[in-house]
């Protein structure tokens, strides 16, 4: 009977880490959520009440992925360099590779936007996504991008700031996103 109890008290306690991390459910702040034709999901649809940010935006769906800055980090890591026109000289920014995430996902290829805690919305194609490397910077330099700092998640890409485009709110350099929405 002890053996039981001692079985039970230990299965128990490590049921929340393994369902944390088996899951891909997050255990901390939310900091992405990603929805629309994915294979894997980890949240239902929008609670006004509770996803006061995505209710603004008018996201609506059924399920979709949500990530923590550790789930972030678990992805496989890249790094480019860049110079935004808000730095004075380039700087190297680190964080997964967008088409590794939205593969992770086994998210549909189709058109890509990205939303940013001030509303603002820039979108890439899926030609975008393989011909450039596109990261969700956490960092700069080795520093954590906060809120200020156009974190916690900048849309980056290696090479030139801007893209060939007509579009004025082509995805590049979105900075603030918090919620990535695949398809129309």
């Amino acid at each position: 009977m002890k053996r039981a109890v001692l079985y039970l008290a230990l299965a128990l306690a490590v049921s929340p880490a393994l369902a944390g991390s088996e899951a891909g459910t997050p255990r901390d702040m939310v900091l992405l959520t990603v929805s629309g034709p994915l294979g894997k999901t980890n949240r239902g649809p929008v609670d006004a009440k509770r996803d006061v940010l995505l209710a603004g935006q008018k996201a609506q769906f059924k399920s979709a992925f949500e990530f923590d800055r550790a789930m972030l980090l678990a992805l496989p890591q890249a790094t480019v360099t860049g110079q935004p026109n808000t730095f004075a000289k380039p700087a190297s920014f680190s964080g997964p590779r967008l088409r590794e995430l939205l593969e992770s996902l086994e998210a549909a290829k189709l058109k890509v936007t990205f939303i940013a805690v001030n509303s603002f919305a820039g979108w890439l194609a899926p030609q975008d996504i393989e011909a450039s490397d596109w990261i969700l910077a956490l960092s700069a330099d080795g520093v954590p991008l906060g809120i200020g700092q156009q974190g916690p998640i900048w849309l980056v890409k290696s090479g030139m700031q801007q893209l060939d485009s007509s579009d004025p709110k082509h995805g590049d350099w979105v900075w603030n996103v918090f919620y990535i929405k695949i398809g129309e």
